[in-house]
């Protein structure tokens, strides 16, 4: 038997307030998947072969695991349903499968990643695994947001995983585009801790993507905006309960609050002009560590954004009308979201506060 694995940063403890309940193990998430505890499958010697070629501090990573999602499936051809597209029956590629669970979980419970997709074989003798290959991991650990540093996973995001994952893996394997781009842009944003402008643009590409399409009447930050504190609610806060450790003090920031900026700064990235130095001065709310500036604030708001609107469209079962752009703009132009509506709006507001010019 073979297995594929994608390790999982860490299980909530009392630190992270109720403890991940370990007696759940092996839990289930789709039909041969499922979160593991891991470290004891691996010998001692497990990764002693890779550790030349590899690195020590690859290496030291890699024995760190605990826990995973884990897939174990035999050698053989597995095939599953005609995908929606009606391509006909298609080979169930084990990288793949895992790879998308574990974005899921990434929308979920975005955190810290310090090893990545190992897979092997599994012994007949006592179930361990002979790891025989990994995707290296950047030399340090691929970073996060400051408000998801200490995320881990819970309860309820592991009931959670079990509830999207099947209709997410469908959106992913059909003809879903824009909630697809999203979540590659997502994907692609998270690990891209080197610098935080490609972190930035490729999460504003996620929205976009959600948001806005090739039509110059659906497009622009206008847009955009309005229809993101439409669907997702103008004063809903961008730190979901949970996210901002008791020890500290939600700022409640909203997502209206939010937008505008959000929206500056990826202008100023996206036209290659200098960033204002408030951006990187401004202290919106006391993390931890001390002041988190406005800047890091955004680059939390921005995931908030992406993950909370893929997760709606799964619960609310709309998917159809993220396909493509025709139906993305009909469903947003049924309300009255266009640029042209919104402008008129915009300016029929405007005279009835200050009233026609001369009067």
């Amino acid at each position: 038997m073979l297995f594929t694995l994608y390790p999982i940063y860490w299980l909530a403890d009392d630190l992270s307030g109720t403890p991940f309940e370990l007696a759940r193990l092996p839990f289930g998430v789709v039909e041969g998947v499922r979160i593991e505890s891991v470290r004891e499958r691996f010998r001692e010697d497990a990764f002693d072969v890779w550790e030349v070629p590899a690195g020590t501090e690859t290496i030291r990573m890699l024995k760190r695991v605990r826990y995973a999602l884990v897939y174990r499936y035999e050698p053989e051809p597995i095939f599953i349903d005609d995908d929606v597209s009606g391509g006909g029956p298609r080979h169930l590629d084990p990288d793949r499968l895992v790879r998308s669970v574990a974005a899921c979980l990434r929308l979920i419970r975005p955190m810290r990643q310090q090893a990545l997709m190992m897979h092997g074989t599994i012994r007949d003798e006592d179930g361990s695994f002979d790891v025989r290959g990994f995707d290296v991991a950047p030399p340090d650990l691929i970073e996060v947001p400051e408000v998801q540093k200490l995320f881990a996973l819970r309860n309820e995001d592991a009931d959670a995983l079990k509830t999207y994952a099947p209709q997410f893996l469908e959106a992913m394997s059909g003809n879903f585009w824009k909630f697809r781009m999203a979540v590659q842009f997502h994907e692609l944003g998270h690990f891209q801790s080197l610098d935080w402008r490609a972190r930035y643009l490729l999460w504003s590409s996620a929205i976009e993507s959600i948001y806005t399409s090739h039509d110059r009447n659906h497009q622009g930050s206008l847009v955009a905006s309005s229809r993101i504190k439409w669907f997702i609610g103008e004063d809903t806060s961008i730190y979901a309960p949970g996210d901002i450790s008791d020890l500290l003090q939600n700022p409640g920031i909203t997502v209206g609050q939010i937008i505008g900026d959000l929206y500056e700064v990826r202008n100023f990235i996206a036209h290659g002009d200098k960033l204002p130095d408030s951006y990187f001065k401004n202290i919106l709310r006391t993390g931890l560590a001390g002041g988190v500036v406005q800047l890091e604030v955004l680059l939390e708001a921005a995931s908030f954004i992406i993950r909370t609107s893929l997760l709606k469209i799964l619960r609310d079962n709309l998917l159809i009308y993220f396909a493509d752009a025709a139906p993305a703009e009909r469903f947003f132009g049924a309300q009255k979201l266009t640029k042209s509506e919104l402008r008129s709006a915009k300016t029929a507001s405007a005279k009835s506060m200050y009233g026609p010019p001369g009067s």
